[in-house]
């Protein structure tokens, strides 16, 4: 057989097609492959945060101050110029909004007003009316030591106890509790004469029930916890705000020395509590780290902060650090053991409680100078150390 000139200059230009495809197809090959051999970043939550100096001095707030924090944080979480826009990102007008705060700890240690106010504010200027936003926790008398008052124009209070749980909307966990009074079926002898029995005629269940105001009267939860210690749960945050003083029959959750794992994660994975969550709100204007859930000045300190995210596992990671710190230097145990629910709140999707999973964004407002956390870092800069890598 033989080939004329045709027949070689086809051959040859079909052997360079050839080979430059199998060039191109190895070339991808080390791209890709060299891709694989990089180590990849771990996803990350954000978590912003304002510090100001000014913002308070021992018991006394500076709500001007505070109200520039929180609305410069919701701009900046929701990427909307104002505050109103930024709240009507989250809820919309026709929306039953509660806010959660967490009034065991007082007007020491607790849920500072200034900071709810300047919530309420914003989202009355995002169009809820003011009869449509209720601040709530369990008890009365709480909210009033707290400092929350009754005749707010900015929102309705209400509380749970004694008689606001839902009967229809249940709680049920294999870890029995012993009923008293304030659990909607404390009194109820419904067991069977075994069952009573058995208990050596104590009342015991394995359900609660919910708040009828987490229910029944809210669409949406704006959720503000402060950066409190808890004996009973190792941390009074984001997660504990909203299981614990939202359902009754709640002690059987908070023994040792599971202190809530994995039940308080289960319970806030629940549609009642995750669905509604729209936005975790910590503040960190000052810091107990021993004695709470209650109020302890002797565990004080002023930290000036306010910490703003939509991942509440992360927000209660980043408060646990912060805590911690402060009890190494006193020599108080850490509280990580009372803390597992947090590894298990990350798997099961709640969110992220690892150091290197969590992105800290400083965001200045215009007083902000000279501070620990470094706020004169420009917003758009790479993510700033971990406030617990600087020094009080």
């Amino acid at each position: 057989m033989s080939y004329n000139a045709t027949d070689h200059h086809l051959i040859k230009k079909h052997w360079l097609t050839h080979l430059a495809y199998v060039l191109i197809t190895m070339a991808c090959f080390l791209i890709h492959s060299t891709q694989a051999l990089e180590p990849l970043s771990p996803p990350q939550s954000t978590i912003y945060f304002a510090m100001e100096s000014r913002s308070i001095d021992g018991p006394v707030v500076n709500s001007a101050i505070v109200k520039r924090m929180v609305d410069t944080l919701v701009c900046r979480l929701t990427g909307h110029p104002t505050p109103s826009a930024a709240w009507a990102s989250l809820v919309k007008p026709t929306d039953r909004v509660g806010i959660k705060v967490a009034a065991s700890g007082g007007s020491i240690g607790g849920t500072r007003t200034e900071i709810v106010n300047a919530v309420a504010v914003g989202l009355r200027e995002a169009g809820i009316p003011a009869s449509n936003i209720i601040v709530w926790d369990r008890n009365k008398d709480d909210l009033l030591t707290a400092g929350f008052s009754i005749d707010s124009p900015n929102y309705r209070l209400r509380w749970t106890d004694p008689d606001g749980y839902d009967p229809q909307s249940k709680v049920t966990a294999p870890v029995v509790g012993r009923l008293i009074w304030g659990d909607s079926k404390f009194g109820i002898n419904d067991g069977s004469p075994v069952e009573r029995l058995l208990a050596a005629n104590e009342q015991l269940s394995s359900t609660s029930h919910y708040s009828k105001i987490l229910s029944q009267q809210i669409d949406k939860v704006i959720n503000i916890p402060s950066l409190m210690d808890s004996f009973l749960t190792g941390l009074n945050g984001a997660i504990a705000n909203m299981t614990i003083p939202n359902i009754d029959n709640w002690r059987r959750f908070t023994r040792e020395p599971d202190h809530g794992d994995p039940y308080l994660a289960e319970i806030y994975a629940d549609a009642m509590i995750r669905d509604k969550v729209v936005l975790t709100i910590l503040d960190g204007l000052r810091l107990q780290y021993a004695g709470g859930p209650f109020p302890n000045p002797g565990f004080l300190l002023d930290h000036h902060t306010i910490f703003m995210s939509r991942d509440p596992v992360a927000i209660d990671a980043t408060a646990g650090r912060l805590i911690d710190e402060n009890r190494a230097i006193s020599k108080l145990p850490s509280l990580e053991k009372s803390t597992r629910w947090l590894e298990s709140a990350s798997h099961i999707g709640l969110g992220r409680h690892l150091e290197q999973e969590i992105a800290l964004i400083a965001v200045p407002t215009s007083s902000s100078s000279n501070t620990h956390l470094r706020l004169n870092t420009p917003v758009d800069a790479a993510p700033l150390p971990h406030p617990l890598e600087q020094k009080h």
